[in-house]
This record gives structure tokens, sequence and C-alpha cells, in this order.
């Protein structure tokens, strides 16, 4: 077990909790809203492209609170079993600060630097090989 007090713990777990019904009520309202919405077609093509527009956006929002929502029962899970605050990659301790502000974290401050620095350093090698792969 990680060094978290069970106060600690009860509260990550509320605001876990708490954040995952606020996501499920958003989803609920935005599923009735969808449902009784249809006022008929919109009058012109450019309200009609600013309803697919907005109704685009919507549905990435909903896809990355759906991606939320399993992040955060897996969190839950993981709290349960015992495994919650320990880094993946190294084991360490995940500090009670970070882990407040990010309760999903599964990552160490260390960890994440060093994914984040890894993933610069392939999304700057893609962006010079297509500078370089560039023709006129």
């Amino acid at each position: 077990m990680n060094g978290l007090t069970s106060e600690q713990l009860d509260e990550l777990r509320q605001i876990l909790e708490d954040q995952r019904n606020r996501l499920l009520r958003n989803a609920r309202r935005s599923i009735s809203d969808q449902i009784s919405g249809g006022d008929g077609l919109p009058a012109d093509t450019i309200d009609v492209s600013t309803d697919e527009s907005s109704k685009v956006t919507e549905l990435r929002l909903r896809d990355r609170e759906k991606y939320l929502i399993a992040k955060i029962e897996k969190t839950l899970k993981r709290m349960d079993e015992g495994s919650y605050g320990e880094c993946h990659d190294c084991g360490a301790e995940i500090g009670f600060a970070r882990l407040k502000a990010r309760p999903v974290a599964e990552l160490c401050i260390d960890c994440k630097e060093e994914q984040e620095r890894a993933e610069k350093q392939v999304q700057d090698r893609r962006q010079e090989d297509d500078k370089n792969n560039f023709f006129f």
C-alpha cells in the first residue's frame, strides 16, 4: 500500500466520484437535449453547417468524457485493490498534492516528465521529417 492516509484516500475517492457523477449527468443531459432538440431543419446552408459543426464538437467532447469516466472507474478499482498512488512505471509513491490535482494520475512527476520529453522528441522528429520530405 502507498503512503496515503485513509482520510486522504477518502478525500480522493470523493473527488473521483463527484467528477464521475458530474460527467454522467452531463452525458444524460446531452442525450436528452439531442432527443428533444429537433426544431426542424435549419433555415439555410450556413445554419446547417453551423449545426453540424456544433454536433461534431459535442460528440468529441462526449467521447473525451467517456474516456475520462473509464479512467475514473479504473482508478477507483485501483483504490479498492490497494495499488492506487503507486507509479505504473517505477513503483514510486505518487504524492498527495499531485493526486489531488489529478486524481487519475498513474505516473509520478519524474516518470510523467520523462514521458512528455519522449513524446516531444517523437513529435519534433516527425516535424523535421515532414520538413525534409516536403516537395514543391
